[in-house]
């Protein structure tokens, strides 16, 4: 764990010297200034804004990924006794980075009135959001080229861009005959959709807890295929 907890101070401090650091803040402010333009309640919030900063957790820890992954960093991957712990701190670092972009807005907001929060209701944005961060930090790492193999990430990237637009013309599909893809794509998506939802709306009962428990089995099933994809990667050939 403490060696972890250094690479993601490393990692941290690697992306704020460099020029990529702009885009997870740039991207903060501009979904801080557009979303919150005209006020928003607590319900939008929990959704409205948990997938938002998510997105900006998967941006984040992909720019972190491409650092790792330049021969400078190889010397350092080849000192770990294990190459998951890279992944762990990769993955920590999105983490770090997003809870405090969300907490700089939120408390932005908050001060200029056009975000209101009940207490202490609104505490359930913590257990709500964290494994949707750590969802998409996961995703993050199956979609870098740091883990890829033989091009599996562009694959990763086609099917989230499939999954994703058939998911909004969920009526074509169903006008063309294919419900049962339509059926499909949401129980793929459920869990992060149900417990978004839930928690909107101060419902916490059985769904939000199935929801809650099947998000953190997707961060497992993504993190356990990253590791086994970047474990035996030969990093000086790779395809």
């Amino acid at each position: 764990m403490k060696r972890i907890i250094t690479l993601t101070s490393f990692l941290i401090r690697d992306l704020s010297r460099s020029l990529a650091a702009i885009v997870p803040l740039a991207s903060t402010l501009a979904f801080g200034l557009i979303a919150f333009e005209y006020g928003m309640e607590q319900a939008q919030f929990f959704v409205v804004a948990g997938v938002g900063m998510g997105t900006i957790c998967l941006i984040t820890v992909l720019l972190l990924a491409s650092r790792a992954n330049r021969a400078s960093s190889y010397l350092l991957i080849a000192r770990l006794r294990r190459r998951s712990e890279l992944l762990a701190a990769l993955m920590l670092s999105g983490l770090v980075i997003t809870a405090a972009l969300a907490l700089f807005i939120t408390a932005g907001n908050l001060v200029a009135g056009r975000l209101t929060l009940d207490f202490p209701s609104a505490l359930w944005i913590l257990p709500t959001w964290l494994p949707v961060w750590i969802l998409a930090a996961t995703l993050a790492l199956a979609l870098s080229g740091l883990v890829g193999r033989g091009g599996s990430h562009l694959v990763g990237y086609a099917l989230l861009a499939g999954l994703l637009s058939a998911s909004e013309r969920k009526a074509f599909l169903i006008r063309h005959g294919m419900e049962w893809l339509s059926q499909t794509i949401g129980a793929i998506l459920w869990p992060v959709s149900t417990l978004l939802e839930r928690a909107s709306v101060g419902s916490h009962g059985r769904d939000y807890l199935l929801a809650w428990t099947l998000t953190w089995a997707y961060a497992v099933l993504l993190y356990a295929l990253a590791a086994a994809l970047f474990k035996d990667k030969d990093l000086l050939w790779s395809e």
